[in-house]
């Protein structure tokens, strides 16, 4: 059989060009902040908003004097980002910002490692942490981060389901299912990430697409963008590239380019064992294979507008035994909110399986398999 990966590939990155095309064109609808002329700058330097703790609403002076009232997203070194309640998500320099009044409980973490919950207030120079045993005061600084909540373990965590489902019933009767999970647990020094994949579809009662994907990997921050990933876990199967199941244990470092309320892009390699296990195989080959082998990965997302995001997510594994060949995974993912917590998604897969194994009658799997998702998502 011919193989038929160039043309996917090519398939592929036109849809994926032509998503990320759709998603700047839309982001450019995104409303930008004017700046505020003297005469209001000095009007809000009147105004004092409620005490730090109290109210609904978390709220920042910038430098104009000017004070917005919205809800604090996340602080990472120079950036901060802020959900105005009435100029949706805001990314502001942390020099461009005077004063930070916090409404609820916000973990600070500092240069040396220390992680303070409590209610917040910075002012010039001054970071004020009150918490049940009082007031703490550090120089701004030494702040590092501000993570929002962190009062209950609940606080830390966070995800999101999505489920597409397509039945055809006539001519012919076709069903094809998909289910993406994603799950993350992020402290002030450490971050678990766990991902899911699922596809599953048949055509007459015939199966025709049944693979699965599932990641697990653990990051301990050893400077703000510096961390080490220790353990990462893959698991892999696709009947139909005749992979029973495939597993690939490993460790590494990673580096984060950009980590921002609107921006997140980590970039990471290291090293580990891959074994797979086959379906079937020819009379007289072996029935699984294993060896060590490189690993790398990235990660970007992209806070489009209050109500589109876009995230891509690449990984590689190249087998140092002639018999493992390299694999490549790609997923990305176009999110449109429909209501709140609720979004309507699209996605795009690659799957490449390098050295595929031939079947027990001789026929070669294809390597490359892409496609392209819909579902409505649900995240917590």
């Amino acid at each position: 059989m011919k193989p038929m990966w160039p043309f996917q590939t090519v398939a592929s990155t036109c849809v994926a060009l032509l998503l990320i095309w759709l998603a700047a064109g839309l982001a450019g609808c995104k409303t930008t902040p004017k700046p505020a002329p003297e005469s209001a700058g000095l009007e809000s330097v009147a105004f004092e908003p409620p005490r730090p703790g109290t109210g609904d609403f978390d709220w920042v002076q910038l430098k104009n004097g000017e004070w917005l009232k919205g809800e604090i997203k996340d602080l990472q070194d120079q950036s901060f980002s802020f959900e105005s309640d009435e100029l949706d998500t805001l990314q502001l320099k942390s020099e461009d910002v005077h004063a930070i009044y916090s409404s609820k409980d916000q973990t600070c973490v500092f240069e040396d490692s220390t992680s303070v919950l409590g209610i917040v207030r910075i002012v010039g120079n001054r970071v004020t942490v009150r918490t049940p045993k009082g007031e703490t005061h550090y120089a701004r600084r030494d702040l590092r981060s501000i993570i929002p909540g962190g009062h209950t373990e609940w606080d830390y965590w966070s995800g999101k389901y999505t489920l597409g489902l397509t039945v055809r019933q006539g001519n012919t009767d076709q069903t094809d299912a998909s289910s993406f999970l994603s799950v993350q647990r992020r402290s002030p020094a450490a971050r678990s990430r766990f991902e899911y994949r699922a596809v599953t579809g048949s055509v007459e009662e015939q199966e025709t697409v049944n693979n699965q994907i599932g990641s697990f990997r653990h990051d301990i921050f050893l400077s703000p963008r510096v961390y080490l990933t220790a353990p990462s876990v893959q698991y892999y199967a696709d009947k139909f590239q005749n992979i029973d199941y495939r597993i690939t244990p490993g460790a590494g470092l990673g580096y984060e380019l950009i980590d921002r309320g609107d921006m997140e892009w980590s970039v990471g390699g290291g090293a580990g064992y891959q074994y797979t296990r086959f379906e079937e195989v020819e009379l007289g080959q072996d029935e699984s294979a294993g060896g060590a082998a490189i690993l790398g990965a990235t990660d970007f997302s992209w806070e489009l507008t209050e109500k589109l995001d876009f995230e891509f997510q690449y990984s590689t594994t190249i087998g140092l035994d002639e018999d493992l060949g390299t694999d490549h995974h790609v997923m990305t993912t176009l999110s449109i909110e429909v209501w709140k917590d609720l979004d309507f998604d699209i996605s795009l897969t690659w799957d490449r399986v390098g050295s595929a194994q031939r079947t027990s009658d001789g026929s070669q799997p294809d390597e490359d398999e892409v496609g392209l998702y819909v579902g409505i998502g649900v995240e917590f």
